[in-house]
């Protein structure tokens, strides 16, 4: 093992030999801390929790110039979240959540000419999670999930958490962005490179989007559609599919959009009739530089199921380096299937460094 750590070094040094002078590198990081209090009726009438959880995130990024004239860009992130506690053995429970999370964060290499690039890597491209509907904080994430809710953003195939090649195109005064990304194995975001490519992964997935700012020229107008798909396999009844598409307006001190996932079904549901929509609305509006006020409403619909509704009033206060969220959310039939009714009240401190 050292003689081949040795002799890879050498051979890797000297194939970069001289990038060091043409590249920029920078290191960010992230920091969240959130407090919840929820409280459930229904089904689970009386129960009551309340928390904190964390999230934190460092990022190594490195930029510059190929010895062939093309730009280029390349980085990783390691994000280390909270763990759950067994309450039986007192334990973390790391195995099942931050050891599967820690190191397939924004992980890529980029090749750039003028408005294309070529770009390998997991969860970089632009993908179909981003919400087009203003909010301060995203509301399926950070509120519907933590409810044990349906509605979710990572929908259909969602290659972008598989490690995949895609090809990025702006384009020039239309104000959009498009994107292709394939997947060799959907929901593998990639194995040592000492390992041989196993035959037990997951069928291949592709995804197609574009994005628009300032689109066609309308200051304010934001679009957005992406569709993905992957095969089924032999024991599914169907292939899995996804798309999302929403439209945004910002106007000085007020912000609007409506967006909607549709998937056809899970990787975890082999039947095709479970069909899943999820319609957003929501908008904000700055009281002044430092206050922002943001109301979001999703309701989802699954085909064999009675509708779940979550709505959460939002108020953000910008105190420089470091922002406070405030959320109170209630939702109807949250899970859908449970018939449980739920209030939570969410404290987020969140900083940037």
């Amino acid at each position: 093992m050292k003689n081949k750590l040795l002799l890879s070094t050498a051979l890797i040094s000297g194939l970069i030999s001289g990038s060091a002078a043409m590249a920029q590198t920078t290191v960010t990081g992230s920091l969240a801390l959130e407090y919840r209090a929820q409280s459930f009726d229904g089904v689970n009438s009386g129960l009551s929790t309340r928390g904190f959880g964390r999230e934190s995130q460092l990022n190594v990024q490195n930029k510059g110039k190929l010895n062939n004239g093309l730009d280029y860009a390349a980085g990783f992130s390691l994000e280390f979240d909270g763990n759950d506690r067994t309450k039986t053995s007192n334990t973390q429970t790391f195995a099942q959540t931050e050891a599967a999370s820690i190191s397939n964060e924004n992980v890529y290499i980029d090749f750039i000419s003028g408005n294309t690039t070529f770009t390998v890597g997991v969860d970089h491209i632009q993908n179909i999670t981003t919400s087009q509907v203003p909010q301060i904080t995203d509301i399926m994430d950070n509120v519907i999930a933590g409810l044990g809710g349906k509605a979710i953003n990572t929908i259909g195939a969602n290659p972008k958490e598989a490690m995949g090649a895609g090809i990025v195109q702006k384009i020039p005064g239309a104000g959009l962005t498009a994107s292709v990304l394939y997947a060799p194995r959907s929901g593998d975001y990639g194995s040592t490179d000492q390992t041989r490519s196993s035959t037990n992964g997951s069928n291949s997935a592709y995804e197609v989007g574009i994005v628009g700012a300032d689109t066609f020229g309308i200051k304010g107008l934001g679009l957005r559609y992406f569709a993905n798909k992957t095969d089924k396999e032999t024991t599914a009844g169907a292939d899995i599919k996804a798309s999302h598409y929403g439209a945004s307006y910002a106007m000085g001190q007020f912000a609007i959009g409506v967006e909607k996932h549709v998937q056809n079904r899970t990787a975890a549901d082999a039947t095709a009739d479970v069909d899943q929509t999820s319609k957003t609305i929501g908008g904000t509006f700055a009281v002044s530089p430092t206050v922002t006020l943001g109301l979001t409403h999703v309701k989802t619909d699954i085909s064999t199921a009675i509708d779940e509704k979550v709505t959460s009033l939002s108020v953000g206060y910008n105190l420089g380096p470091v922002a406070l969220v405030a959320i109170a959310s209630k939702a109807d039939n949250v899970g859908i299937n449970s018939g449980r009714d739920a209030n939570e009240l969410n404290l987020r401190l969140t900083t940037a460094f």
